[in-house]
């Protein structure tokens, strides 16, 4: 039975005439770890997040999942689904390599980081849209905000490599009680961030070798694609393996957590080492 796990979004969605916060999500399987390293590897990553959250996600506030759904949903929203995704599948402990971004360091760090330190608290909203300052310019004053989403992100992209054509797509799509100029453009960044900020995980780094700070964007769904994807050439060494030893099927073997599977492998070379030795 594939491991599951019930959390609490940050944002939330409205379900009806209800603020729901609530959603469960499965472990990757080898299904998924197939579909990161085909399809998932070619697609944008605003549509591989939507695509493998959509596989994913079994519930969403208590319904049924559908790729508009989870497009739907805040930007933070999905951050916390991919990395209590990692979590529910490879354990709380994250390793990255971090490069010192001061021109003629560049000193690698290995970082250790936990899934749980990651995750922020629920945040103190029950609506779609809340109050925001413009804080200067000739459209200073009170507007209507609300976090961007996928959908938004997604079309935002698709005039990549237009950058001041994408950023006005989002300014457009997440604001509303004034017109669009060079100031809302600049305030909105950081509108954003107070409104959801779960959205972008920065890590707060040093560097030991020039001893400068610096901070750095985790991005989680690259992690993750990195981590699984260039294991495919592993990952039907392992089908062959466990379908050799234990006679199950290419789709069983498949449809098992992607722990579980690794489980059984580290059991059979347990079980090798030990009638060799």
């Amino acid at each position: 039975m594939t491991a599951t796990l019930a959390v609490t979004l940050p944002h939330g969605m409205r379900v009806g005439s209800e603020w729901r916060r609530d959603a469960r999500l499965r472990a990757l399987t080898g299904a998924e770890e197939e579909f990161l390293a085909d399809e998932g590897a070619v697609l944008p990553p605003v549509e591989r997040t939507t695509a493998l959250l959509a596989r994913c996600v079994e519930r969403l506030g208590g319904a049924d999942v559908s790729a508009e759904s989870i497009e739907a949903l805040a930007l933070g929203d999905r951050e916390a689904l991919l990395l209590q995704l990692r979590r529910l599948t490879f354990g709380d402990t994250l390793a990255a390599v971090v490069s010192c971004p001061v021109p003629g360091c560049g000193e690698r760090l290995d970082v250790e980081l936990s899934v749980a330190d990651l995750l922020v608290e629920p945040y103190e909203n029950d609506d779609e849209w809340s109050g925001a300052e413009v804080p200067a310019g000739e459209t200073a004053g009170a507007i209507l905000i609300r976090a961007a989403t996928g959908a938004d992100q997604a079309a935002a992209a698709r005039l990549a490599p237009d950058m001041g054509a994408a950023a006005r797509t989002l300014v457009e799509r997440c604001i509303q009680g004034t017109e669009v100029d060079d100031v809302v453009a600049r305030a909105l960044p950081g509108l954003l961030a107070e409104r959801d900020p779960q959205a972008e995980v920065v890590l707060s780094l040093s560097c030991p070798a020039c001893q400068t700070p610096f901070r750095v964007l985790f991005d989680t769904a690259e992690y993750l694609q990195s981590e699984v994807a260039p294991q495919r050439a592993e990952l039907y060494e392992e089908v062959h393996r466990l379908a050799l030893h234990y006679h199950w099927s290419e789709r069983e073997i498949m449809e098992l957590p992607t722990g579980k599977r690794r489980l059984y492998l580290r059991l059979l070379a347990d079980a090798f080492e030990g009638a060799r030795s």
